[in-house]
């Protein structure tokens, strides 16, 4: 054989083979649910899981509840970098906010911005959706971008609001501490304030990871009192040691890619304002953090050393919100990828799941971490956020 037909056979070769990967993708795309048999009831007297099943197709039914990777981001890790990438090539500038600080009561400041701006939009009755960003994150990040351009226009057309917590997204530090994943003082208090302003607007909160994990332990811990009307959390570690020992396994994505990455943020909102955390009561060992290099060592130096938990493992411990989610008494949906690889799927507590009503967890094959994207220009995990909103708005009294 010719080495022109050799060429010839391997691409057909490799061609059938693209075709046989892509179909089994497609073919396994499909979103499982995740409930207790019988779902809670709705305040119209609606079940859940049927709202969900009549009212959310992008999570029930065989046709519509698929996620299918892009061909151009077929893996976890490009699905999970990919955000990252095109966002150091040219931030998006999707979406207009107004910028709201207020100051919570121990004197620290949170940025609340609302878009449409206040100024386009006047006060009204209309349901708003807040939205928490992970780790060291904020609205400018692509993932909330896309998902605040969707919930404000048309069909939806809600009030949104990101919750910018200390220090983060240009939001000043102005006590001698910063932000954690289980602060839920501070989230409490933006909730708070938002029903103050818009009494009779519905409310729903999103977390995305970090702040999945601090929207869930917020309300497992109101349980019956709690303000908001749903919830919703996206790639949750639900389990922080776990997913801090995720990221701490040996292997070139964790010590080349996302260790450098988030340590990167961390790092940099320390930085930025260390002169103020130095005013504190708390002394920090600053040449140990000079050489950190991994995300627990972070939390150990810093985080629980602000806080006053013994170390990082007293730290994960206390504010890992698996152990709350029994509590939860509204509508709760989490969405999650089997091979997201910084919040393993291992660690989901499916077990709450399958016991509490209130709870649905839309399972997927596919998505890495805050990445499921179908093209490269939106991500999935949009359309059943905005379905799933919709929904409860209407079936939930004001």
């Amino acid at each position: 054989m010719s080495p022109n037909s050799l060429i010839a056979a391997a691409g057909v070769a490799a061609a059938g083979a693209l075709v046989v990967l892509r179909k089994r993708t497609i073919d396994d795309s499909e979103v499982c649910l995740l409930h207790a048999p019988q779902t809670a009831t709705m305040d119209d007297g609606a079940k859940l899981l049927d709202v969900v099943n009549a009212e959310c197709p992008s999570l029930a039914g065989p046709a519509t509840a698929r996620f299918v990777p892009s061909m151009a981001l077929p893996t976890a890790d490009l699905q999970t970098c990919f955000s990252a990438v095109r966002e150091r090539f040219g931030r998006l500038r999707l979406v207009e906010y107004e910028r709201e600080l207020i100051t919570t009561k121990d004197g620290g400041t949170i940025g609340l911005d609302w878009s449409p701006p206040l100024a386009q939009m006047p006060a009204d009755g209309r349901p708003i959706v807040l939205l928490s960003p992970g780790l060291s994150g904020g609205s400018q990040e692509t993932y909330v971008q896309t998902t605040v351009n969707r919930l404000t226009s048309e069909p939806y057309n809600f009030r949104t609001v990101v919750v910018n917590f200390r220090g983060c997204a240009g939001v000043q530090v102005t006590t001698p501490i910063l932000y954690n994943g289980g602060l839920t003082s501070d989230y409490g208090y933006a909730v708070d304030h938002i029903h103050r302003r818009y009494p009779s607007s519905k409310l729903v909160g999103i977390g995305y990871s970090l702040g999945a994990n601090l929207v869930t332990k917020y309300v497992g811990e109101q349980g019956e009192r709690c303000p908001l009307d749903a919830a919703i959390s996206v790639c949750n570690p639900y389990d922080l040691a776990a997913s801090s020992d995720a990221l701490e396994v040996p292997t070139f994505r964790n010590r080349r890619i996302y260790t450098p990455a988030m340590l990167l943020g961390l790092m940099k909102l320390y930085r930025r304002h260390r002169k103020i955390i130095e005013t504190g009561p708390v002394e920090l060992d600053v040449e140990a953090i000079n050489s950190i290099s991994s995300i627990r060592q972070f939390d150990d130096l810093i985080t629980a050393k602000l806080f006053g938990y013994k170390d990082s493992t007293d730290y994960y411990r206390q504010n890992s919100c698996a152990q709350f989610m029994a509590g939860i008494s509204i509508p709760f949906l989490a969405i999650s990828a089997m091979d997201d690889p910084v919040c393993p799927e291992d660690i989901i507590p499916r077990e709450v799941f399958r016991t509490n009503p209130h709870l649905i967890l839309a399972l997927t094959q596919y998505g890495g971490h805050l990445g499921y994207h179908e093209n490269l220009s939106s991500s999935w995990f949009e359309r059943p956020i905005a379905e799933f909103c919709a929904a409860i708005f209407r079936h939930t009294s004001a």
